[in-house]
């Protein structure tokens, strides 16, 4: 099932459409769907895809020179074999061909882990072959820290090659309701807090099944799928992942800033510092500062939080909780999600979600169009979404609640917002539970 996706695949298709030689790069994490793309797109091209792995490289050439002679005379084939990929590379740059060829090298970091210098090859073979041939290269990745090393960084060996890149990033909430149609809204938003938006995680999820049901067999069932993820998305960037679990654990808890992380790990703030770097860098957290803050950078108001809400989830129920559900003690975890699963999580969710509403479809909810959405909050109050543009500002509160009393919640954000030093024309705004299960 192709879903979303539009705008990536009407990249790869003006690639396709040149007169030149393209050179695309595509990289996410793990399950994002970088291969259900690069499927779609190639589907009614001529094109060799090449799915990387960390076996023989001897075989992997094998298996390349196999596709390479679908495009030759059986005569000419028939004993086609070359030494290295450099050599099948050379020969394909110098074939005939009628049309564009696509070709696809997946998961390419591992060709890189099986021959020092790959890229470097590669480069050499790009500048002077391939790049005056009828080729459309697609390199695909899923482990950033390598992707960036071998084609993305500015000292990488393959930089400034690339006509495009593509980083696929997780889908928007609207789209779960695409994977999931016969769910309630509710459900939608408990699946939102819970599995996130990746493709590959909304696709496990059972219909047929509650909730909870779901919970307990894809998630927290020792041998569920779902259940050793969060090691394998770390583990395959980091070798050293005993610090960095931590971190992401304590984050999970709710220890935001960087003083209440180490305080909460014992160690000093500054040990921190290239944990959290790298964990920006890989895409894993985010670091978010008050929306009205003219210097981000410098801010001294910055909080960290998982960008993936699976993995969120993950590290509080599962990782944290490892010695009960491998001896199978499920309903220690379960308890604790019903004390506070929706308190901690889905009202955070409900929050992002309306976020993310409002800047696809400010017209639903402003007069004006925003230049700014984003949360706000200084050493003492806080308020979930400010919204503002050169003349108005509106202060946004969300309350993931049953009968929620407005006007009284209203007022609490009145007086809030005097904090919030501006001369805009002020507005307020309550959005409630209600509100979203019923429009």
């Amino acid at each position: 099932m192709f879903i979303n996706r539009h705008d990536e695949l009407k990249v790869l298709q003006d690639e396709y459409q040149k007169s030149t030689a393209t050179f695309s790069v595509i990289y996410g994490r793990r399950r994002v769907g970088k291969t259900a793309l690069i499927s779609e797109y190639i589907q009614d091209k001529n094109h060799i895809y090449i799915y990387a792995t960390e076996g023989n490289i001897k075989e992997q050439l094998r298996g390349f020179t196999k596709q390479i002679k679908k495009f030759l005379d059986p005569k000419i084939a028939k004993n086609l074999a070359f030494e290295n990929f450099v050599d099948a590379f050379e020969f394909l740059a110098d074939l005939e061909l009628s049309s564009k060829l696509v070709l696809v090298i997946d998961e390419y970091q591992n060709l890189c882990k099986l021959e020092q210098g790959f890229s470097s090859s590669l480069q050499r073979v790009w500048d002077l072959y391939l790049s005056r041939s009828k080729i459309h290269l697609i390199l695909c990745g899923s482990v950033l820290s390598m992707m960036h090393s071998e084609v993305l960084a500015y000292n990488a060996p393959l930089y400034g090659r690339r006509t495009t890149n593509i980083h696929l990033k997780s889908l928007h909430f609207q789209y779960i309701a695409t994977f999931l149609p016969s769910l309630s809204k509710e459900d939608l938003m408990n699946i939102y807090a819970s599995f996130g938006t990746i493709p590959k995680y909304l696709n496990e999820y059972d219909d047929s099944k509650n909730f909870q049901e779901n919970i307990v067999q894809k998630i927290l069932d020792k041998n569920a799928y779902l259940y050793s993820e969060g090691n394998f998305l770390l583990k395959q960037e980091i070798s050293d992942a005993g610090n960095y679990f931590a971190i992401l654990e304590s984050i999970s808890k709710g220890n935001t800033k960087v003083g209440s992380i180490a305080s909460n790990l014992s160690k000093p703030s500054t040990f921190l510092t290239p944990y959290l770097q790298k964990l920006l860098e890989l895409d894993i957290l985010t670091r978010e500062v008050p929306v009205t803050e003219k210097n981000p950078l410098k801010s001294k108001l910055g909080r960290y939080k998982i960008k993936d809400k699976f993995l969120n989830f993950w590290f509080y129920y599962v990782y944290k909780n490892y010695n009960y559900l491998e001896v199978n003690q499920v309903d220690v975890v379960l308890d604790e999600l019903a004390l506070n699963f929706n308190d901690r999580f889905v009202s955070f969710a409900f929050e992002d979600y309306v976020l993310e509403d409002m800047l696809l479809n400010y017209k639903k909810y402003f007069s004006f169009r925003p230049h700014k959405i984003g949360r706000w909050w200084n050493n003492k109050e806080e308020i979930d979404i400010v919204a503002f543009d050169d003349d108005h500002i509106c202060f946004i509160e969300c309350k993931w609640q049953n009968k929620v009393n407005k006007d009284s919640v209203k007022e609490e954000l009145i007086q809030k917002s005097s904090i919030v030093k501006h001369t805009k024309k002020s507005s307020f705004l309550v959005v409630t539970k209600e509100d979203y299960l019923n429009c």
